[in-house]
């Protein structure tokens, strides 16, 4: 059995290439997510307007602040960057570490619920979905998305936890492991409630959106040039959406299945082969849906093209898009049935 002594030889090289290269694409997702969310909130009132932004401009800050996190609380400590600042200041950085990476996976998980409702309800619901989405009790969601990662992120508070050095890196440990035990079952029940859930979401409103527009190309299969025009557009926000629905289970399902590997069928992981794994999934998790937005959405890419060009006016003049992306069927629909991924447990 492989331990933490005795890795091979190799693993040092492919552990630093693995390493630079997914920082150098962290510290550029984390500006270009920054700039949507500057987007967004500007332009929460016209192009980017409803419940759909409201909840994807927070889960999409959490993503931000998470990879943030990962870093100067995981990666830098690991390969032994600042260890005297680290020290000094006791565990005191780790165990922030650790109640930021849980609250913001708690915020992840259910904003990926809540965004697959919100689209699952305009695709399938479509007559109501305005009302259910614009009713009084609609901004309790938000309660929802950030407040079952808030208890989670809390209840470690009251622990202690360590640092374990390791070929010259600091990696943050539990003290009480009988708690970090029991507190990984927990996580683990919750988390494959949530990736069930919104598997069971995406398949039903991917079946339900596909019939739908199968029946209305059948009724305008003898139409005009102008609907058969409409017909290639709805198709080809069909293909999006499969896209988007397909990369998104994909991202879930796959760090789903790694952690429940790493802390459930195979616990002797070594730590620095654990946490390389853990960083290269976080990164992509939390980077997906950044890109998903400037990949899929034209308003998007047009707004950010703007701003990259005309630094000093784009901001200023940053303007509605001509195509208002309310619609259920809008190519903006990447609304992205879940352009997020699954919560998952953080490491220990």
């Amino acid at each position: 059995m492989v331990t933490n002594t005795t890795l091979p030889f190799w693993f040092d090289h492919v552990e630093g290439v693995v390493s630079y290269t997914f920082m150098i694409a962290t510290f550029i997702t984390i500006p270009v997510g920054l700039l949507e969310i500057f987007i967004l909130i500007n332009l929460r009132n016209t192009t980017y307007k409803g419940m759909f932004y409201q909840i994807f401009i927070i889960g999409l800050t959490v993503d931000m602040i998470s990879l943030l996190n990962n870093y100067f609380g995981c990666v830098f400590p690991a390969k032994g960057y600042f260890t005297d600042l680290y020290l000094s200041q006791g565990v005191l950085v780790g165990k922030i570490y650790l109640v930021v990476a849980w609250t913001s996976r708690g915020i992840q998980g259910c904003t990926v619920v809540a965004l697959a409702l919100n689209r699952a309800t305009a695709v399938c619901l479509p007559i109501k979905h305005k009302r259910i989405w614009h009713s009084k009790y609609s901004p309790l969601i938000h309660v929802f998305q950030i407040g079952i990662g808030a208890c989670v992120g809390l209840s470690l508070f009251s622990q202690s936890f360590h640092w374990k050095v390791e070929n010259d890196g600091l990696y943050v440990q539990f003290d009480n492991l009988t708690f970090r035990s029991h507190f990984f079952i927990a996580a683990n029940i919750i988390e494959s409630f949530f990736v069930a859930l919104i598997i069971i979401i995406n398949i039903t409103m991917l079946m339900y959106f596909k019939k739908k527009y199968r029946m209305r190309t059948i009724s305008l299969a003898k139409g005009s040039a102008h609907n058969h025009k409409i017909i290639s557009e709805k198709q080809r926000q069909e293909n999006n959406l499969t896209i988007v629905a397909v990369l998104t289970c994909g991202a879930e399902i796959a760090y789903y299945i790694y952690v429940i590997y790493v802390f459930g069928i195979n616990t002797n992981v070594p730590t620095r082969v654990f946490y390389m794994w853990y960083d290269i999934i976080n990164d992509i998790y939390c980077g997906l849906s950044c890109w998903l937005l400037i990949i899929y959405s034209r308003s998007m890419r047009s707004h950010v093209l703007r701003i990259l060009r005309f630094p000093n006016r784009g901001c200023l003049q940053l303007s509605p898009s001509e195509h208002h992306p309310s619609s259920a069927t809008n190519p903006e629909i990447l609304k992205k049935s879940s352009i997020r991924r699954m919560d998952l447990p953080t490491p220990c």
